[in-house]
């Protein structure tokens, strides 16, 4: 055990307090070299928010800044980076009072940082697209001549679910599908590869694939609706 964990495990008292919220912002996702801030929050008042930083389910390091009071609670916004391989990991953050340091309140749900950018990115394609019918399913094909373990995808910068591992096709290439269905996002969809040694770094994203939702009733009518518009052109 490290000294920190022994630390929290012997000297504090947790889940005093009600637990705060923690997000990344701009999105869990960071390319390698950029920044992300972590902003933990609270409807309690808290003086001191405390980040903890996990990896390997061992906490390695913890991070404390004064609590800033708006709108009724408060928050402390953790700036991290420009990050390298080092800054993946699990996050958790606490608050507490200065009248009482060693209690802290319940952790936070955990929050998962992947760093991106460390190998060549896998490529994203559809056989159907780019607009859908509401109920549709679709899948997504990631492939990648890297022999990564897993595969992930993503829709505008967020995690969807917790991947695939990843099955050589007979021309050698690495791919995983991603069955998506019958309630599908609007949005730009992108595909990452990561090895099982350390899960938190991914590849550079794929190029991004848009995806649009429709009402099935309206492409029905959508024929008819043309024929109406051109005729009264005419």
């Amino acid at each position: 055990l490290s000294l920190i964990t022994m630390f929290i495990q012997f000297f504090l008292f947790l889940g005093i307090y009600k637990k705060p919220f923690l997000l990344a912002l701009p999105t869990p996702l960071v390319n390698l070299g950029e920044k992300v801030t972590l902003e933990c929050r609270s409807e309690i008042m808290f003086d001191t928010f405390i980040l903890t930083s996990h990896k390997t389910g061992t906490i390695k390091g913890s991070f404390k800044l004064s609590a800033e009071h708006c709108h009724g609670g408060s928050q402390a916004n953790f700036s991290i980076g420009p990050v390298t391989s080092d800054d993946a990991g699990t996050y958790t953050c606490y608050g507490s009072f200065n009248h009482s340091p060693y209690e802290w309140s319940e952790s936070s749900d955990p929050i998962d940082i992947k760093i991106t950018g460390l190998y060549k990115k896998p490529s994203l394609s559809a056989l159907l697209g780019p607009v859908l019918i509401s109920g549709e399913n679709v899948t997504l094909s990631c492939i990648s001549d890297h022999q990564f373990d897993m595969f992930h995808l993503s829709i505008e910068g967020v995690p969807l679910g917790q991947g695939l591992p990843a099955m050589q096709s007979h021309n050698g290439t690495f791919k995983a599908k991603f069955l998506l269905g019958p309630v599908i996002q609007t949005g730009n969809y992108r595909c990452y590869g990561s090895f099982s040694n350390s899960s938190h770094v991914w590849s550079s994203p794929s190029d991004p694939w848009y995806f649009s939702v429709t009402d099935r009733l309206l492409m029905t009518f959508l024929p008819l609706l043309s024929l109406v518009f051109i005729n009264k052109i005419i």
